[in-house]
Formats: structure tokens, C-alpha cells, sequence
């Protein structure tokens, strides 16, 4: 009976729970009943305290990347409260954030407790994360991300103090950076296993990459995408192809300058850049995913609990429970990292989830029915205020700007106006059906520009054609194309520098040019050039220094043959010596055609250093100061002929700190040197005589006659000079008179050639009475007077003799031929006179060749410096052979080509019985005459019409434009370098450039000192 009761009271009990349960259903909305549930974290209190990024950068990937990243406390282990986006991070610092990202975080834990239980007792941890870091080294080793060495390298470098720690590492950093600057003098390459691994040092872009791909496990890509950036030849092979596999996934950019800069130090930026375009890797390696929900609502179920209720994009039903400041997660809005409170009815939110279903971030995206395009603009119409988006599917987008819609340009950083944008702007726009709430203009480094290499078949005002491996491409141009060089977004050019069949690097967006560059490829324009190092005919390759200093080599087939002309002339392969400036011309991957040229040149410049054979102590390359610029290191052959002082000498000879006349051949960075002379002093430049003032630091010379060609000539111009600490001054005979003293006084001045720039090295001033020019023949010599011309002239140890060029104490022979100056009876400076004779200048028709044996012309004119182009009426006939130059504005030819010379009207440059140089060129019918000061400009100007033989004054200044012109010495022969400042020039200018409104003048021929 009462068995029964309780069985009674039972089922009553657990009736009415059943009602009870029943009761509470049905409070519950129907929406939650059926809905997956999620619950948060109690991830929010801990993320707040994580190393937080400060200043987030502009980039929205990075900006986005910093803050998840953060948020998730992948940077805690860098010891810092906060961070800058723009700092650098160490080898140990990245390697700790790639491998937190990969979700080894309590692997590296674990290994760093093992080896600090293995530290000996009493030992001193240099800082907290000292172990912790090494804990992350263990554990790139075992993951196969660092290399044996390296992992060695790292282990050892540990210090009882945090002081002596970073000593430690200055001096790695040093040791590398003297084997790199070794390396570089020596002219080899080195690669990164050549260097220590510093752990604490600042870890590289291309390391960076390398660690990644490891560390995510990232399919490698062997498509070779680095090759389009300026500086591909700065990665490191052991780094090649991770950097392509992150260029071709878009996890790598370049920086805005258009280059890669695999060498640089990665901040924290490029660091979160990278890794943020990596997110789906980052989520499956911590075992979170990505849910994207639309908050329908909000219910609070009581004060310390609520649900928000969601809907995915299919419409399912996903519930979230909240207990804010308990269990709560963290919410990335607007570049903040906020609780969830923050979220509102309506976001649009992606929630990211682990694998117990708590949420442990979320980040707001997009407004529901808001979309971000990127596309260029195709079409505007600025009084409707409306514009056309062109996507790069072809998918296009007809917009109406919103009232309030803000315009900034990623590129300058400034807001813009609507009427500011023009067609083929790349930009975003957030789109709201047909509405657009805002314009970004992409920068130029997007990841939405393609990069194109072609040649350019045609460019118009609006289009431009490229020819890719016999492809033709059309892209258009905007008036927004930005046109630079060599990738350097800091090198402005414009349109009129691009031209049919130059090879050019296009940034390409849905079929407009962003930004269109000049090549850096070796075989721009199918042309290369430098200096010949080697040829080997049997495995047919030549070697080349180019412009920049580099060794190259190139492929010939002895199969399809070369064609080489050296000086103008058909030769052999055999003809071809280390030295010679080489052009080589390409037919698909082998060179087809060499044109080379002996070019000896002379330099003058100071040895900076001397990189010498470890076993010898030899020289074996110079590094040298030309003009102020360092150049090299050049290499020294053994064959080098070494002067000094005028005697033959050796290699050991050369040391720092000596000035040298180099001879030899000169393109760019390269050279290879034949000749070394060798002077402790520098050589003469010229002798006035003038009158001098000093003002400051500057001596200013008027009256001035210079010394040329065997006599003093007026100079009509003033001159100034920089009074060097080295100058030598004498007043009165006297070498302790202040230079202040020197006010408009008779001066000799002698001036040096210094870096190829004339500077001073003696003033002798005289308060009283005037220099005398003396010349003649040296009949009597002693000690201390010498007899010119049956004059007798004291000598002593202020006076001075140019000898081969060089400045020597007073050294005469009997029959010396001098030229010089004296005051009174004492000599003061002197210089043997040279044996020089003017070549003949004409002008004329070619009435006959004969091959190989001369050559006539009728009705022709020469050329008098004085009185101009004087006309003979009759035949010149001159002999020629395969030495005669011929030329024209644009190079050398060959001198079977003065075959086709018949009927026309050239200029030849001969002795009287030879035709020494051939001009095919316009004829300069005025000729104008002046001197050549700073920057080019020719001062005092005159010029002499032909048909009225009469000289005339030009009342103004001119530039000289030598791109179209061929430049002649003294002596008649070409010469390369420009005219200097203070040369006497005598510009041939043809009738149709001769125009003296204009500021520049561009002769046919120039006469260097005439």
C-alpha cells in the first residue's frame, strides 16, 4: 500500500515537471528553439591585455591583418606592451609571430622549458624571453625552417647579461657587414650561408618569405614573377622561390617605389600584410573557422545574459550567447578592437569559431546589400555627378555618387573632388545598389595592377600596342598614366620619352595603363653594350662589363655565325680585345652582331683604396675618385703598364691616397685599364696671366690670357676660383704675404686638373710693374739663371718648369724651345713649346672616289678661324686608305662606305696631302665662336654670316646641345668628352638651326680649342 503512494507521488512529480519544461518552451521565441548554437569565449578580458598595434597603417589589408593578428596574441611574444606598425622586427621576433600563426605556439612553449631546465644552475637569464626565443629556434629546426648551420649559428649566442647580449649581436651584425663590403671589393658574389645567423638581428623580406611558405607548408610556385622587379638580382637563390610563391598567391608586394627590396628589413607592416592575406592558412592551423552572420537581433534573457540571433547567408538560423565582461570575445570595428556590446541589429559580422563552438573574435564587415568593386573608371559624366566602373571580368558598374560620398587618393593621401577623377583611374568604390558612398584611388603598388613587359609596337595620344613574344596587345592611356624610369616611381618622365621599339614595363589594370616604365632588362631594345672582358669562341659566349659595373655573359652560335665591325671596318672574331667597347646586337637568345671601338680614354683621378692579393700582396683592383664619384672596384691586369713619375715602375708601386692619369676604356662603372701613371702630384691644367682679387674663400681673375697651343691668347671672360687649403701663393717673391693682400694685382696663376675639375695650385702676384711673356731657344744654363733668346733670366727655387705635364722645380737644357713668363729678370714659370700643326678644315662635293686611293672635290671651302668659310674654285684631291675616319652624327662607318660619297657634300679634315677624318653631316654655314662657362652655357658669342663675311656680336648667352654632334680637338680628331669650362669652342650651326631667339643652340660640328 505504500509502495504504491510513492509510485503515485512519482508519477505526479515527474508530470508536473514535464508541464514545468513545457511552460518554459513555449516563453522561449520559436527562432531560438531550432537555431545551432554558438557560446562566447572568455577570450575578451585576456585579448585586451595582448601587445596592441599603435598608428594602424593606411593599407586595409595590413591595417585589418595588425589587428587580428594582435587580437588572436600572436605578437605577445616580441615583449612589448605596444607596437609600430613601421618597426623592424628581429630574426627570433618574426619567427615567433610566423610559427604563433601557424598554431605552434605550445610546441615552442614546451621547447624552450626543456632548455631552460638544461641551463646551469646559478646562470642568469639575459632577459625573460631569452629562452622562450630559443624555444622558437628549436622548434624552425625541427619544422625543417631553419638550416643546420643557422640553428648552430643561434644557439651559441647567448650572454649572462642583457648588455653584453646586445654587444654580442652588434659585433655578428659587423662581422657580416665586413664580409658582405669584403665580397663587394673583391668583385664576387656571397649568398646569406656565407653570413652568420645573428637571431637577434634584424630579419630580411626574403627570410621572412622562406619562413613563411615553411612554416604554412605553401605549395611552391615555380613561376618566375620576381624577374619583373628592378631589383631581382638582390634575391638570394635560397630565397627565390619562396618570394615567388607568395608574389603569385599576393601575399608579397613590392614597395611603392616599384621595387621588391628582398633585402630590406620586414616591419611589422609587411609582416601582417603578408600573413593577412594568409588568413584561411592562419584559421585551419589554430582550428578556428570563418562565420559570416547577419544580426537579426539582440534579446537580453536577463542583466548578465543575452542571444544574438543570426542568419547566414543560406538563411540558417545560428544563435550566439553572451555574458558580457564574463564570457565575452573581442569585436575588430573601424580599426578598434571593442567588446561585443559593441555590435548592433543589422551588422554584418564574421565570427570566428573554434572547435568547441565558443566564439573567440569577431570583425564587422560590410553592410548587408553594400559591396566593395575595384575596377578603373571607363566613362564620367560630371554634371549628373555619375560614373562607370569597369570590373576586371568585364562585369561593368553605371554609379551615381552619393551627396555625401568622401574621394581620397590612396597615392598622395589627400581627399579629392569628383571632378579631380578621370578615365582609367583604378579605384574601390563602396557600392549600395547603384549608389556609390565612397571612392578610394588605389596606389600604384596595388596588388590589382598586372605588371607587362613588351615592346612597343605603337603609342598614340590615347592607346598604346605592345608586342609580347609576337603577341599584340592594345592597352589604353589616361591622362592619369604615370610614366617613369627604371621602375623608380621617383624618376618622372614623360609620354614623349616612350617610342616605337623600346622595351617597356607596363602596370596594367582591366585594360588601362596605371603606370608605364622604362625597361631595366639587359636586352632592352635587343642592344646590350660594355666593356669586352673575354671572348671563347669554342664555347661561343662573350663576357661584357656593363654600365653598371656588372660581369655578364651572353651566348653566340657558331652555328648562325657573328658579324663583328671594329672601327668602322669588317673584322674577325679574332680582332676582338679585352678593352674594346662593345655594342651586341641580339637575334631572339643569341647575340647576331658586334660592333666594337678601341675608345682610349684618359682619367684622372686619386686611388681610395686597393684591394690586393691575399697571397701576393699585389694590387688587384683599384677603387678610385673621378670627379668627385667613386667608382670601382676596377680590376688590375698583370699586363697594366705602371708610370711613375715618368719611369717605368710595378704594381707594388700603387697605394691609397696617390693621384693617377688612368688610360684605358671607360663605360659607365666598368673600365679596363691599360696604362697607370702614377704622380705625387697632379697635373698642370692651364697658365694665365691676369689680374687677381680675392674675396673670401674665392680668387676672381679679369685681363685675362691663357696659354694655348703654343702661345698666350685673350680669354673674354672672367674667371673665379675656390682657393683650396693647398695653394701655393707668392707675393713679391715671398711664400708669407696673406692671400688678403691680393686686391687686383698682376697674377700668374697655374691651376691643376683635380677630378677632372680645374682647380688652383699656384698664384706668384706682384705689387708693382707688370709679367712680360718671353719665347724662345735656351742657349745657356747654371745654377741659378738661364739665357732665352740672349736674355738672361734668373732662376731659383720659386720658379718653376711644366715637364710631361707636371709641375717641377726650374729644369732647362740648351736648344729647350720655351715658352713662359717672367717679372723683370727673374723667370717665373716656363713650358717647352709642342710641335703642333693645324689640320685643314673643308668643305666641298665629292666629284670622284677611287677605291682605296683617293679622293676629289670641286667647289669647295675652308675653314679660317679668322675671316670664316673662304670659297676656292677648284679641285682638291686627296688621298685616303682604310685608316680615314668616316663619320656621322650618329657614329663611325666604314671606310667602304666613302664608295657612296660620290655627289655628296661633306666635311674632310686633312694635312694637306691626306684625308684623315670624313664628316658626312649638314653643312654649318654660320659659324659661331665663344667660350664655354658653367653648365654648358656659351658666353660671349659671336657669329660670322658667309654671305656677308662679317663677325657679330650675340647679346646673349646660349646652351650648348651637343646630342646631335660631332666633337673634334685641336688636332682634328674626335674626341668623346664634352667641352670644359673655359674651352674656346668654334660650333659650325647649320641655316636651319640657327635661330638666336632661342636659348639653345645645336651645332652640326663643335672644334675644341680651334
Amino acid at each position: 500500500m505504500i509502495k504504491g503512494k510513492i509510485k503515485i507521488t512519482t508519477l505526479y512529480r515527474l508530470i508536473s515537471r514535464v508541464v514545468l519544461i513545457l511552460f518554459f518552451l513555449m516563453l522561449i521565441p520559436a527562432n531560438i528553439q531550432g537555431a545551432q548554437e554558438y557560446i562566447a569565449s572568455s577570450s575578451y578580458s585576456r585579448m585586451a591585455k595582448n601587445t596592441q598595434a599603435v598608428d594602424l597603417p593606411k593599407n586595409e589589408v595590413a591595417r585589418e591583418a595588425l589587428l587580428f593578428l594582435s587580437s588572436l596574441g600572436f605578437f605577445n611574444t616580441v615583449a612589448k606592451a605596444k607596437i609600430n606598425p613601421s618597426d623592424i622586427l628581429s630574426k627570433e621576433e618574426a619567427l615567433s609571430v610566423i610559427l604563433n600563426s601557424s598554431g605552434k605556439q605550445q610546441d615552442a612553449f614546451v621547447r624552450a622549458e626543456k632548455l631552460e631546465l638544461k641551463r646551469p644552475s646559478g646562470q642568469k637569464l639575459v632577459k625573460p624571453y631569452n629562452y622562450l626565443y630559443l624555444g622558437y629556434i628549436q622548434l624552425a629546426y625541427d619544422m625543417k625552417i631553419l638550416s643546420k648551420k643557422e640553428y648552430q649559428d643561434a644557439m651559441a649566442q647567448v650572454q649572462p647579461s642583457e648588455k653584453e647580449h646586445e654587444k654580442m649581436t652588434q659585433q655578428l651584425i659587423k662581422k657580416n657587414d665586413d664580409t658582405i663590403a669584403k665580397a663587394v671589393y673583391e668583385g664576387r658574389p656571397y649568398s646569406y650561408d656565407d653570413l652568420i645567423f645573428v637571431r637577434s638581428g634584424p630579419a630580411t623580406r626574403q627570410e621572412v618569405c622562406l619562413w613563411v611558405v615553411k612554416a604554412f607548408k605553401i605549395p611552391i610556385s615555380y613561376e618566375n614573377l620576381a624577374k619583373t622587379y628592378p631589383d631581382y638580382d638582390k634575391i638570394d637563390s635560397k630565397f627565390l622561390s619562396s618570394v615567388n610563391t607568395l608574389l603569385k598567391n599576393g601575399a608579397l608586394v613590392g614597395r611603392s617605389d616599384g621595387y621588391l627590396h628582398p633585402d630590406d628589413y620586414i616591419t611589422y607592416e609587411e609582416l601582417a600584410f603578408i600573413l593577412g592575406s594568409l588568413k584561411p592558412n592562419i584559421l585551419s592551423a589554430n582550428g578556428l573557422k570563418e562565420v559570416k552572420l547577419e544580426i537579426k537581433d539582440i534579446q537580453k534573457l536577463n542583466s548578465d545574459k543575452m542571444v544574438l540571433v543570426c542568419e547566414d547567408d543560406n538563411g540558417n538560423d545560428i544563435n550566439i550567447t553572451v555574458s558580457p565582461g564574463k564570457q565575452d570575445f573581442g569585436v575588430i570595428a573601424n580599426g578598434n578592437f571593442l567588446s561585443s556590446s559593441y555590435l548592433q541589429k543589422g551588422d554584418y559580422v564574421a565570427f570566428y569559431v573554434n572547435g568547441k563552438n565558443e566564439v573567440v573574435l569577431a570583425n564587422i564587415l560590410q553592410r548587408p546589400g553594400q559591396e566593395n568593386i575595384k575596377g578603373v573608371i571607363s566613362k564620367i559624366d560630371a554634371k549628373k555627378r555619375a560614373f562607370s566602373v569597369k570590373l576586371p571580368d568585364g562585369k561593368v558598374y553605371n554609379l551615381i555618387l552619393n551627396p555625401k560620398a568622401t574621394i581620397y587618393d590612396a597615392n598622395s593621401g589627400k581627399s579629392l573632388n569628383f571632378s579631380e577623377l578621370n578615365v582609367g583611374n583604378l579605384v574601390q568604390v563602396k557600392v549600395q545598389k547603384d549608389r556609390a558612398d565612397g571612392i578610394t584611388l588605389l596606389s600604384l603598388d596595388s596588388p590589382e595592377i598586372t605588371r607587362v613587359q613588351g615592346i612597343i609596337s605603337r603609342i598614340s595620344k590615347d592607346k598604346i600596342v605592345l608586342n609580347q613574344n609576337g603577341v599584340l596587345t592594345e592597352y589604353l592611356l589616361s591622362p592619369d598614366t604615370v610614366y617613369i624610369d627604371k621602375g623608380d616611381f621617383s624618376r618622372v618622365l614623360t609620354k614623349n620619352d616612350f617610342y616605337e621599339g623600346m622595351k617597356v614595363l607596363a602596370g596594367t589594370a582591366c585594360g588601362y595603363v596605371q603606370y608605364l616604365s622604362t625597361t631595366f632588362d639587359e636586352k632592352s631594345e635587343d642592344i646590350v653594350s660594355g666593356i669586352l672582358h673575354e671572348v671563347d669562341s669554342n664555347l661561343g659566349y662573350l663576357e661584357i662589363y656593363n654600365q653598371e659595373g656588372n660581369k655578364k655573359s651572353y651566348r653566340f652560335s657558331k652555328k648562325l655565325g657573328l658579324k663583328v665591325k671594329k672601327d668602322g671596318q669588317n673584322a674577325s672574331l679574332d680582332s676582338l680585345l679585352p678593352g674594346d667597347v662593345v655594342f651586341l646586337y641580339f637575334s631572339g637568345d643569341f647575340v647576331r652582331t658586334v660592333t666594337a671601338s678601341s675608345n682610349l680614354q684618359q682619367k684622372v683621378a686619386k686611388i681610395e683604396n686597393v684591394v690586393r692579393n691575399l697571397a701576393t700582396g699585389l694590387p688587384q683592383k683599384i677603387i678610385v675618385n673621378i670627379d668627385g664619384r667613386i667608382y670601382g672596384p676596377y680590376e688590375i691586369n698583370s699586363d697594366v703598364e705602371v708610370i711613375k713619375n715618368g719611369m717605368p715602375a710595378a704594381l707594388k708601386d700603387i697605394v691609397p691616397g696617390q693621384y693617377v692619369k688612368l688610360a684605358g676604356s671607360f663605360y659607365g662603372s666598368s673600365a679596363y685599364i691599360r696604362k697607370i701613371e702614377i704622380s705625387g702630384n697632379e697635373y698642370v691644367k692651364n697658365i694665365y696671366i691676369a689680374k687677381g682679387t680675392v674675396n673670401g674663400d674665392a680668387l676672381y681673375l679679369s685681363d685675362i690670357q691663357i696659354l694655348r697651343s703654343n702661345a698666350f691668347e685673350p680669354l673674354y671672360t672672367w674667371l673665379s676660383f675656390k682657393i683650396p687649403s693647398d695653394l701655393k701663393f707668392i707675393l713679391d717673391g715671398s711664400s708669407l704675404a696673406p692671400l688678403s693682400r691680393l686686391q687686383n694685382l698682376p697674377v700668374v696663376v697655374v691651376t691643376k686638373e683635380r677630378f677632372s675639375q680645374e682647380v688652383l695650385d699656384t698664384v706668384v702676384a706682384i705689387s708693382r710693374g707688370a709679367f712680360t711673356k718671353i719665347q724662345g731657344e735656351v742657349s745657356m744654363t747654371s745654377s741659378n739663371s738661364v739665357v732665352v733668346s740672349g736674355n738672361k733670366y734668373s732662376i731659383g727655387n720659386k720658379t718653376y718648369t711644366i715637364s710631361n705635364g707636371l709641375l717641377t722645380p726650374a729644369n732647362f737644357k740648351v736648344g729647350d724651345e720655351i715658352i713662359g713668363v717672367a717679372s723683370q729678370d727673374s723667370l717665373v714659370v716656363a713650358k717647352k713649346l709642342q710641335g703642333i700643326s693645324k689640320p685643314i678644315f673643308v668643305r666641298g662635293q665629292v666629284l670622284y672616289v677611287s677605291e682605296l686611293e683617293y679622293i676629289t672635290m670641286k667647289d669647295y671651302v675652308y675653314l679660317d678661324s679668322q675671316r670664316g668659310w673662304q670659297y676656292v674654285p677648284s679641285k682638291l684631291t686627296l688621298l685616303y686608305d682604310t685608316q680615314t675616319v668616316l663619320c656621322d652624327v650618329y657614329g663611325l662607318g666604314s671606310p667602304k662606305d666613302i664608295l657612296n660619297l660620290k655627289n655628296k657634300s661633306v666635311y674632310i679634315i686633312h694635312d694637306g696631302k691626306y684625308a684623315n677624318l670624313i664628316i658626312d653631316a649638314s653643312f654649318g654655314g654660320y659659324i659661331v665662336t665663344g667660350v664655354v662657362g658653367k653648365d654648358m652655357k656659351i658666353l660671349n658669342a659671336q657669329y660670322n654670316d658667309m654671305m656677308t663675311q662679317t663677325w657679330n656680336k650675340i647679346d646673349k648667352s646660349f646652351n650648348l646641345d651637343t646630342t646631335q654632334t660631332i666633337l673634334l680637338d685641336a688636332n682634328g680628331n674626335l674626341r668623346v668628352e664634352a667641352p670644359q669650362f673655359g674651352d674656346r669652342v668654334l660650333l659650325l650651326v647649320p641655316q636651319n638651326s640657327f635661330d638666336l631667339s632661342k636659348s639653345s643652340i645645336s651645332p652640326t660640328v663643335v672644334l675644341v680649342n680651334y
